[in-house]
């Protein structure tokens, strides 16, 4: 009987501390703002994704830009190409001009020069040479973007979207750059 009495007056003790403790949480639980922790998340998108989004939009002004354009020398070609000395492929593109005279200058330099060459040759054309043999044709094809965003609000529309990805893309590798 002793037992059963204690586990009796034991379980009223825990009652009454109950009861009593309770007010005291409920105190607690009143918040000043002063007093609430504001914990703020920042998120930060990883580099590739705005360099992949600025591809996106560049290929799409492209495809736009090539729908409109009746000139076959100021259409772009895209194609996939492996920089020398990797195995890793990416898409680049370039006028149609600038692939003519990239074709035109390596033909040139596979032809002998003269007998005594003995079938050696010619370097093949750089980058600069073809962009120096291209500057007419340069000029020209930006007269004619320019005409077209003009005649076109959707081409403009899109042209604008590519130069905001642009400078998204150099901001946020700005940042990464700087660490933050």
């Amino acid at each position: 009987m002793k037992s059963g009495v204690s586990i009796t007056i034991r379980i009223a003790v825990v009652f009454v501390l109950t009861l009593v403790a309770n007010p005291f949480a409920y105190a607690q639980t009143d918040t000043n703002s002063e007093d609430v922790e504001v914990v703020d998340v920042v998120g930060q998108r990883p580099l590739s994704h705005y360099r992949k989004q600025l591809v996106e939009t560049e290929f799409a002004f492209y495809d736009m830009y090539n729908a409109l354009t009746d000139v076959k020398e100021f259409k772009i070609r895209c194609r996939t190409e492996k920089p020398s000395g990797s195995h890793i492929a990416r898409k680049v593109c370039y006028p149609q001009y600038e692939l003519n005279a990239i074709a035109f200058e390596t033909q040139l330099a596979m032809i002998p020069k003269a007998q005594d060459t003995r079938g050696i040759i010619e370097p093949l054309p750089t980058t600069t040479r073809i962009r120096e043999l291209v500057t007419d044709e340069k000029a020209d094809a930006t007269e004619y973007l320019i005409k077209l965003l003009r005649e076109n609000p959707e081409l403009l529309a899109q042209y604008k979207k590519l130069i905001a990805s642009m400078v998204e893309y150099q901001h946020a590798r700005t940042l990464a750059q700087q660490g933050g």
